[in-house]
């Protein structure tokens, strides 16, 4: 079904609404809620490349629209991050190997995002390293919780949404 990334954005929606409204709330104590990159990782273990890309992209500039980010920084890191899953497919087969995916990801988005919205903010300077790192830290341990928290409900919300479609499992090869 080739409308079915638009279906499963649909079904991730109000999941990324409600990480934008608790990264808003705790916004004054320097923490983002991110889910963004585990969100991206069940749908490129069964969609075709080209819809895997349109939804990472689509999550990324739906969260990174509020921020403030260098425009498509974020999109685009997810949009590279889905070409590599759904190149490399048969490293997404089994749940073990999904949520080490999930979390890989989510450190990756969520580094990316810190370092271009620091930089973005005039933050990133390379003589005082000790006010970035532990706050850099701080979020990558907050953005795996998130991940390890979120990943079970948010990959069978997006499971049951691509069953309900029957949408089969993508070809090993993109």
């Amino acid at each position: 079904m080739s409308w079915s990334w638009l279906i499963i954005l649909l079904a991730t929606y109000p999941w990324l609404f409600a990480a934008d409204l608790l990264s808003d709330w705790t916004a004054h104590w320097g923490f983002n809620v991110f889910i963004s990159g585990a969100a991206i990782v069940v749908p490129c273990s069964r969609l075709r490349r080209w819809q895997a890309v349109l939804f990472s992209g689509c999550v990324g500039f739906l969260f990174e629209a509020r921020r403030p980010i260098p425009d498509g920084t974020l999109a685009l890191a997810l949009i590279a991050i889905a070409i590599f899953l759904t190149s490399n497919k048969p490293l997404l087969r089994n749940a073990p190997r999904l949520l080490r995916a999930s979390l890989i990801v989510n450190f990756t988005a969520t580094t990316i995002w810190f370092c271009a919205t620091a930089f973005t903010l005039g933050q990133l300077s390379f003589n005082p390293l000790g006010a970035f790192l532990p706050q850099l830290l701080l979020q990558l341990i907050t953005s795996a919780l998130v991940s390890l928290i979120l990943f079970w409900p948010l990959s069978l919300i997006q499971n049951s949404a691509m069953d309900y479609m029957n949408t089969p499992p993508a070809n090993e090869t993109p």
